[in-house]
């Protein structure tokens, strides 16, 4: 499918995207581009990557080119490397913010936005690194390619083509209509498991607490051990719409404490028995229907 491939972030989904383009023999050479000499040597001795090269070096004759980095750093980046990007390469990303991503492209760096199709692996873990980078993450999971009037439909088909042959499943749909979307269902997640391990963090008796955490807090916290600089960078260039979603939720807060307050016994029952309704027809459903699939 591709002659050469770079990748620029060799972590969780950059590393897992090399790993599976290997596998399935779609690109014929993968080249690294790396943040630290350890990493790369990780992403060598692994076999995430055939090599890793420079970045200025690594674009140059690619087909394709990811970019797997912080979001913040994305458009920087692009723009001391705009020379050297092949005028008939692919670009694309696997960050969760589309909106802010192309309103910096459009401003610094307009003539990548041709060639560049902005998508979003549904897809990760709280484990971050080369390390953490596995086969087959994108197995049956959402990648959604964001519109953009400059993206050409030959180079956004051959994207979605690439997930596909990796057993991804592509959706389309707006910038817009994306970045709401994500705010709500991860980016508020992390927020607050991020806020709550912080809250018990400075409880006088934390060591305690932890101690005796049981297996639903461990669940609920997960996401909490996620990489810290890239959900900075989540927060700030989608913060409109990750702050419309900690208001709704704080909200929602309000109104339980308020039950809780009040002992309103049957306001609490109605309150937890709506959230169980909610979540029972929609993600234990949904979760049965990916358990079928994979069995087919």
């Amino acid at each position: 499918m591709f002659e050469k491939v770079t990748i620029i972030g060799t972590g969780l989904l950059g590393g897992s995207l090399a790993r599976d383009l290997k596998k399935r023999h779609l690109a014929k050479h993968i080249v690294g581009v790396c943040r630290s000499d350890a990493t790369a040597k990780a992403a060598v001795d692994s076999g995430v990557v055939d090599r890793v090269e420079p970045a200025t070096e690594a674009v140059k004759n690619a087909d394709l080119i990811v970019l797997a980095t912080p979001m913040q750093a994305m458009v920087p980046l692009l723009e001391c490397l705009v020379d050297d990007i092949p005028n008939d390469a692919i670009i694309t990303d696997v960050g969760s913010v589309k909106t802010d991503l192309y309103a910096q492209l459009k401003r610094r760096a307009p003539s990548v936005l041709p060639q560049f199709v902005l998508a979003h692996p549904i897809a990760g873990g709280e484990n971050s690194g080369v390390g953490a980078s596995k086969l087959d993450l994108f197995e049956n999971k959402h990648v959604i390619i964001t519109h953009t009037n400059e993206a050409s439909d030959q180079a956004a088909s051959t994207v979605a083509e690439m997930w596909l042959a990796l057993g991804a499943n592509v959706m389309r749909m707006s910038l817009e209509e994306h970045d709401a979307i994500f705010a709500k269902t991860s980016h508020l997640p992390h927020v607050i498991a991020f806020s709550l391990v912080n809250f018990l963090s400075h409880q006088n008796d934390r060591e305690r607490l932890f101690d005796l955490a049981a297996a639903g807090f461990y669940d609920f916290t997960r996401i909490a051990s996620s990489d810290a600089e890239m959900w900075r960078d989540i927060c700030i260039t989608n913060r409109d719409q990750v702050l419309a979603s900690l208001d709704g939720f704080r909200d929602q807060i309000d109104a339980i404490r308020d039950n809780v307050e009040r002992s309103d016994q049957e306001a609490i029952l109605n309150y937890f028995g709506q959230a169980k309704a909610a979540r029972n027809a929609g993600l234990l459903s949904k979760a049965e229907s990916m358990k079928k699939t994979k069995l087919v």
